[in-house]
């Protein structure tokens, strides 16, 4: 389906000599990678309003969606898999996130933000099996993630200290967790040949 509507813009585009003909490969990836992320976000969005946790959604998103395009990390085969993996960990983490606010565990988020951040400043970038980074990109990436991950950590440590604040914070941290993560699962699908 997104693949075919990216086809469908890229003709168009093509037919009233917007674009030329021999570009439409790129044009038809750029916008299939466009069309999977609005969807993905717009259905993730649509959980977040259902379950009244969208300033926190938005929050989430915002520390989120900027450093995973430096981490890299798990990607699934298809738009399906992929749009059906980003709600599961993003339901995992409203639980993990909203069980944490509940009993008032913050040791618990802090020390898994702080695990997380350490492991993203080892582990990233992790590179896409059809997109491999030069030398100089790798190290781009790496600084890029280091930077943005430290930005988040530290509005952390700076917004822990407000209570009015705690459950915002909550899920600014938690998007620390979930980059890992996909670190994580990315680096577990290469070692099995892509099987994960």
């Amino acid at each position: 389906m997104v693949e075919s509507i990216a086809n469908k813009i890229t003709s168009f585009l093509i037919s009233n000599k917007a674009i030329e003909e021999k570009e439409s490969e790129l044009y038809s990836y750029a916008f299939s990678i466009l069309i999977a992320f609005l969807i993905n976000i717009s259905a993730i969005l649509i959980i977040a309003y259902s379950l009244n946790l969208f300033k926190e959604t938005i929050l989430f998103l915002l520390c989120y969606c900027p450093i995973r395009q430096f981490t890299g990390g798990y990607h699934a085969d298809n738009y399906k898999r992929c749009l059906l993996a980003f709600m599961l960990l993003y339901i995992v983490n409203i639980c993990f996130v909203e069980f944490v606010f509940y009993y008032k565990l913050d040791y618990l988020i802090l020390f898994e933000m702080i695990m997380s951040y350490i492991g993203i400043c080892f582990l990233a970038p992790l590179e896409h099996r059809n997109n491999p980074l030069s030398k100089k990109e790798l190290k781009i990436f790496k600084r890029v993630a280091v930077v943005l991950s430290s930005i988040v950590v530290f509005l952390v440590w700076i917004g822990i200290r407000y209570n009015n604040a705690y459950k915002f914070i909550y899920y600014v941290a938690s998007s620390i967790i979930c980059i890992f993560i996909m670190l994580i699962i990315g680096i577990i699908k290469q070692e099995f040949g892509g099987r994960v």
